[in-house]
């Protein structure tokens, strides 16, 4: 875009807009725990830009943009065996295995993005096992002593993270408190084998001495350690009060045979194994999830059952394990016997990267409050309690655009964003800049008309391939020819997200997406070619699940003076059951291998470099063309470039005020229109 960018430097932030927005891509109630990549659990009201969160591979990932709304309408409440109940909107989309037979355990287990409205009792929901682990052999005990201090007796530099304060850990989690200058634990008057142990381990790790206090009236025996700095550090790696115990996330990421002994420290304290099933209960959110996460990394499936509050009783959260797989897998770690081997009822499926859990019930409820969702970098997906949930790649794009503005710095006051309808829509309402939501597939003469009279705006026009490429082609066509000086970005994803998925111009013959009843009959459109056709003078496709790479075109773009085409390619897992972000990465294959490539890293050149030589003009045009061919693997980068005069260039030849200012600084109400009267005379 022909103008200069400002002295003053701009971040992301500040193409951020400040509107609450009333939409957002699926969403969930506001107490919805969300596993975070420390190891914690988080309602995702709490969820903040810039937390790391696990995602459906099991692995760490960032937030990246966080939303909410108000919502006065019917929520799905999903209820999913073993791990509970999640609300939320019907069009979230959760990671689920469709059921193959009624009343019989599935032979496959294939799982896509279903919509939450489309999710059927006895559909398995996946929720992945986040087997990684880090090889942590010590954690530091900081802390810095006082200057008066000289009673105390010092700390180890470190406690090493071997099986004895692995169980002591999980005995303290369970059963211990800290207290001003101290640590305590609490242990029933006849666990008197414990209180042995646990001051043997505070010895042999911590080496600090314990003293033994009973208390009859309580019918407790308690075991006490002074150390103010011991009790400071534990207290921030555990947790100040019982409704806030946790695990500390540098035990959470230990390998699974590692944590055996935390489990068995946290059994010994606060479970209990009987004929039926072994039972573990604490008032700790965050705990109960926790020990569900290392139950489940163990090859195990627990039930979590919420408890209400009762009398004097707080809410609580048991863990159970009842299938005998379970049940005797666990025995091996806590030292109970192990059950009888009977026929009966299958365990629930556990694989090595997922469990799949049956839906109970899925039920719509009235509800009326806020609901928040947010986007994930790279994967668009995130666990929740029950399993994994996912949204839809337009923030993807969104990030890409407020990359670019920052990275170019142009005032957001400078910058002018126009849409059509369709998914893509909303994407004016969250930057922070002018914004007009035009027609269905009428972004292009509005974002044109915008261009012409302001000269000094940049200006950038976004849609959908259904928006574009279909009602709007003629606009499409036309745009190109004029070469007026702005970029248009096209979210594709094959369907028509917004209208529930039917066909896109841009779906091949033979293709059928989940809510198509046949097979696409006729073929799907080329918008690199028909773009080159139409006359933009720069063309390019970008990956919606690659934000950094689609900055950099979507920049590269704008910048260019002349018509510019992005052709982003995005998933849409509420409806795109095909191209989904395990199909671009080539996970169906043999050998996996990503359906993308980068025309940059071939040595493909795209520009123009002599724009009077008609042959090289063609001869670039025809490389576009064969590139635009390519279906596996799919270029992505700029497959064309030229500097030629714009339609601007044009009209302020034939009107040469436009030259010296824009049209909108031109006085256009007050003009004597008597020469043009007598001139019709």
């Amino acid at each position: 875009m022909s103008v200069e960018a400002p002295v003053k430097k701009f971040a992301i932030k500040d193409y951020k807009s400040d509107l609450h927005n009333d939409w957002c891509p699926g969403c969930l109630s506001p107490d919805t725990l969300i596993a975070m990549a420390d190891g914690l659990w988080k309602p995702i009201r709490d969820v903040v830009t810039g937390d790391q969160v696990i995602a459906h591979d099991g692995k760490p990932h960032r937030v990246t943009e966080t939303m909410s709304h108000w919502h006065p309408d019917s929520m799905h409440r999903v209820s999913v065996k073993c791990f509970g109940t999640i609300t939320l909107t019907p069009d979230h989309p959760m990671y689920v295995v469709r059921r193959q037979r009624r009343k019989r355990v599935n032979t496959e287990w294939n799982a896509t993005w279903i919509r939450a409205d489309e999710v059927k009792p006895g559909d398995y929901v996946a929720y992945p096992r986040s087997l990684a682990s880090e090889d942590i052999a010590s954690l530091p005990l900081s802390y810095e002593r006082k200057a008066k201090d000289t009673r105390s007796k010092p700390l180890p530099g470190a406690i090493g993270l071997d099986a004895d304060a692995m169980r002591l850990a999980g005995l303290y989690i369970a059963e211990g408190h800290s207290h001003g200058r101290e640590i305590v634990f609490t242990f029933g008057f006849h666990e008197r084998d414990l209180v042995d142990e646990t001051v043997a381990l505070v010895g042999k790790t911590l080496e600090l001495g314990a003293t033994v206090r009973e208390r009859p009236e309580k019918g407790s025996t308690e075991v006490h350690v002074s150390s103010s700095y011991l009790a400071e550090i534990f207290a921030s790696w555990f947790g100040t009060s019982a409704e806030t115990k946790r695990v500390p996330a540098a035990l959470m990421s230990l390998s699974p045979t590692r944590q055996r002994a935390l489990i068995s420290g946290l059994w010994a304290g606060d479970g209990w194994n009987n004929a039926r099933k072994a039972h573990f209960k604490t008032i700790s959110p965050v705990l109960a999830q926790q020990m569900k996460t290392l139950l489940v990394r163990q090859g195990m499936v627990p039930t979590v059952t919420a408890q209400r509050a009762k009398d004097i009783h707080l809410e609580a959260y048991a863990v159970e394990v009842v299938s005998t797989r379970d049940f005797n897998l666990l025995a091996t770690i806590v030292d109970a016997p192990q059950r009888e081997v009977r026929p009966g009822k299958p365990p629930m499926v556990i694989t090595d990267d997922y469990v799949f859990l049956p839906v109970r019930k899925n039920e719509v409820i009235s509800y009326e409050g806020y609901v928040h969702n947010f986007e994930v970098e790279g994967v668009h997906s995130y666990v929740s309690s029950v399993g994994a949930l996912h949204n839809c790649g337009d923030f993807g794009i969104l990030t890409g655009i407020q990359m670019a503005l920052a990275s170019m710095g142009l005032d957001p006051d400078k910058v002018a964003v126009f849409s059509g309808i369709g998914c893509s829509g909303k994407t004016p309402h969250y930057i922070k800049a002018y914004g007009f939501h035009t027609l269905h597939g009428r972004v292009l003469p509005v974002a044109t008309g915008a261009r012409l009279v302001n000269r000094d705006v940049t200006v950038i026009a976004l849609g959908g391939d259904g928006d574009g490429y279909g009602i709007g082609a003629g606009y499409f066509v036309n745009s190109g020819r004029r070469n007026v000086d702005m970029a248009y970005l096209v979210h594709n994803n094959n369907v028509y997200g917004l209208t529930k998925g039917q066909a896109s111009p841009t779906l091949r013959k033979g293709k059928r997406t989940k809510s198509m009843p046949e097979e696409a009959i006729q073929d799907g459109i080329n918008p690199i070619a028909m773009a080159v056709a139409a006359g933009y003078t720069f063309i390019a496709r970008g990956y919606a699940l690659e934000p950094k790479h689609l900055a950099g075109i979507i920049q590269r773009a704008i910048e260019h003076k002349g018509a510019a085409l992005v052709d982003v390619l995005q998933t849409c897992p509420t409806y795109n059951d095909l191209y989904t972000k395990e199909w671009y990465e080539g996970a169906d294959l043999p050998e996996k291998k990503s359906r993308l490539y980068k025309l940059e890293a071939t040595g493909f050149d795209p520009v123009v470099h002599d724009v009077t030589d008609e042959q090289e003009i063609v001869a670039k045009k025809a490389a576009a063309v064969v590139k635009s061919y390519e279906k596996e693997p799919i270029p992505i980068g700029i497959y064309y470039q030229a500097e030629l005069p714009t339609y601007e260039d044009a009209l302020n030849g034939r009107i040469p005020a436009l030259a010296e200012k824009p049209l909108v600084d031109i006085d256009t109400f007050h003009r004597d229109v008597n020469v043009l009267l007598e001139a019709m005379r």
